[in-house]
């Protein structure tokens, strides 16, 4: 773009030149127009064997209204054509170049992610080696459990029991990825993911509370679900290019929801409708799971998750990842691990207990209070570690220099 005055000039010098019956060299012309727009006042000399003497240009004020309107024809009519071919060129020849130097960057990236990671566990390694041994002690306590059902012959294994370790298996599971965040410096991300623990804790604590038949209901729920997906898929799949569900599958599916509707009755069809009955509801909403389950004190942090995990306005402007609300995040902080950290230790403890106390012997005892204990240590461990943070940010006056920002 900045060189289309030059070019246009030279056209118009080469028009020039021919029509003096000058035969000009190919580079003649640009030549020219260099000298004319570089304002140098020197005389212009430039040998040519096609040519001999002095050569005379002159230029009328119409010279350059054509010249200005020729540069507007072009941006406005040829340019908008060529810019795609030529940025398609361009970006072949620079992801070429990209990919040849990835394996270095790769590395500078590696190191500087390796650094950021031992400054992040510096500073919250006390209350995250916690809350790895609190995750350690339900999956140990969770198998003992589980292999004690499963070969105990009085008192052995239910649907309920079933359920209930399932729930457990999966909240360990999650309780694993939200360490991983954690460790990893997306606060926020973590906060998403205790939202799923929570779901886990509290649809556990009600299933417990109402036995083994609301277990069967739940179950049994599976049946709405995948009629509910299945209807999603059929509509869209078109759209998408994909196959449509078999006849065969289709009847299946629609035939396990008819039989479930038949059994448990029309409000039986909905997200919750497992629990319908028990919680003498027309229509459940999680917040009446919540009370329910004698969580309804977590529905702040609750939302504080919904935002993490939707495109809400309010996820745009507000992040666990940082201290002050004015800047922007696109990656990791060392920032806002107590929130997620604390509620994580507290659900998993919750569920655990729920799950693996409910025949106890004298070790399911023992677990319990030592989990007990350490929930109750991990949030001060992690409050003392924002904390110390909040100080050493006052130290640092420039925003751009504080520490715990890779």
């Amino acid at each position: 773009m900045a060189q289309l005055p030059t070019l246009f000039l030279e056209k118009m010098i080469s028009k020039k030149l021919k029509e003096q019956g000058i035969v000009a060299t190919k580079a003649l012309p640009g030549k020219i127009a260099k000298q004319i727009l570089s304002r140098n006042s020197e005389p212009f000399r430039y040998k040519t064997p096609k040519h001999s003497g002095n050569i005379t240009l002159s230029f009328t004020e119409a010279d350059a209204d054509e010249i200005s309107k020729a540069i507007d024809l072009f941006c406005e009519k040829e340019l908008p054509q060529l810019l795609p071919n030529i940025a398609c060129r361009v970006s072949k020849k620079i992801l070429k170049d990209l990919k040849s130097r990835w394996a270095n960057e790769h590395t500078l990236q590696d190191a500087d992610l390796s650094e950021f990671r031992k400054r992040l566990e510096g500073r919250w390694g006390k209350p995250l080696g916690q809350l790895r041994m609190l995750l350690t002690m339900a999956r140990e306590w969770g198998q003992a459990v589980h292999t004690r059902q499963k070969f105990t012959k009085t008192g052995g294994k239910t649907l309920l029991k079933d359920i209930l370790m399932r729930l457990h298996v999966r909240a360990c599971q999650v309780t694993d990825e939200i360490i991983c965040l954690l460790e990893n410096g997306f606060a926020d991300g973590a906060m998403a993911r205790w939202r799923t623990l929570h779901e886990i804790g509290v649809v556990a604590a009600v299933i417990s509370r109402h036995g083994e038949d609301i277990a069967k209901r739940y179950l049994a729920h599976q049946a709405i679900e995948s009629k509910h997906a299945m209807n999603k898929y059929l509509s869209c799949c078109g759209l998408l290019g994909y196959k449509p569900l078999s006849a065969r599958d289709v009847k299946k599916i629609t035939k396990a929801y008819d039989a479930a509707i038949a059994k448990y009755g029309k409000r039986f069809d909905a997200d919750y409708g497992w629990a319908t009955h028990h919680l003498n509801k027309k229509r459940v909403t999680f917040s009446d799971l919540q009370a329910e389950a004698g969580r309804a004190e977590m529905r702040s942090y609750y939302q504080m998750g919904n935002e993490n995990v939707h495109a809400g306005v309010k996820s745009m402007f507000i992040r666990l990842g940082l201290l002050d609300y004015d800047g922007l995040l696109a990656g990791r902080s060392n920032v806002g691990l107590m929130e997620p950290g604390q509620n994580t230790a507290h659900t998993l403890t919750q569920l655990s207990v729920i799950v693996c106390l409910s025949r106890p012997n004298l070790d399911d005892l023992v677990i319990a209070y030592m989990m007990r204990m350490l929930r109750d240590e991990i949030p001060r461990s992690f409050g003392h570690a924002h904390s110390q943070l909040c100080k050493d940010d006052k130290r640092y006056s420039n925003p751009r220099r504080r520490p715990y920002r890779q």
